[in-house]
């Protein structure tokens, strides 16, 4: 493979992530996983977190709440970033419904910067055709850009505002009228408006290494 086509979603200077303007956490994991089984293939739900923010400027008391969260997951693994203080419970399948019960504290508590409860979701997949079912080709070949990033992949944090970061690797190497109905399709089906000034086409360079360049689609 010598090209490939991408989509990252927003820069980190506008928070790195789209908006979910639809206000029901419910909803919005229901329009990811609607999304997913229409394009995606070996699904890998990597990560499901729920994670309680302390208030930095102690606008309100997490301790009844953390009680109540540790009866229900256990103990919580503690971060500290410096900037805020998070204790977080990484939750199976059947714990999911329960964690979306736990948000509801959310309504209870103040505003925090992020939370100050929320409910994190990540999959990992390579795409399909919605038509015919079949996983496009030569995806295994699409090289990993950025160790963080796996092809790929969405991120769905819920909580009071709820965001979604995307990480789309495509492997097309041009963008030809059938390329351009998939992408068009894609873009009609997802819960959020995906940016037209974030797609990259990934050319492999003489000196072995990937260049990326802007593409409008």
């Amino acid at each position: 493979m010598k090209k490939f086509v991408s989509y990252q979603g927003l820069p980190i200077k506008s928070g790195g992530a789209h908006t979910l303007k639809n206000k029901n956490g419910k909803e919005n994991y229901d329009k990811i996983l609607d999304f997913l089984n229409r394009y995606a293939s070996r699904i890998n739900e990597e990560q499901v977190e729920l994670t309680l923010y302390k208030s930095k400027e102690k606008k309100y008391s997490i301790t009844q709440i953390m009680f109540k969260i540790i009866l229900k997951f256990g103990i919580p693994k503690y971060r500290n970033d410096g900037y805020l203080k998070s204790w977080s419970w990484y939750l199976t399948n059947r714990q999911i419904k329960r964690g979306f019960e736990i948000l509801e504290f959310n309504k209870q508590l103040s505003e925090n910067p992020l939370g100050p409860i929320s409910l994190n979701f990540k999959w990992n997949f390579y795409f399909k055709d919605p038509k015919t079912q079949l996983e496009l080709l030569n995806q295994d070949l699409i090289p990993e850009i950025d160790f963080r990033l796996k092809n790929s992949q969405v991120y769905l944090r819920i909580s009071e505002k709820s965001t979604v970061s995307v990480w789309f690797a495509f492997p097309f190497e041009e963008i030809h009228q059938c390329e351009k109905e998939f992408i068009e399709d894609l873009k009609l089906n997802l819960p959020f408006k995906i940016s037209d000034k974030h797609w990259r086409i990934w050319k492999y360079s003489k000196e072995g290494n990937w260049i990326a360049r802007k593409i409008e689609i």
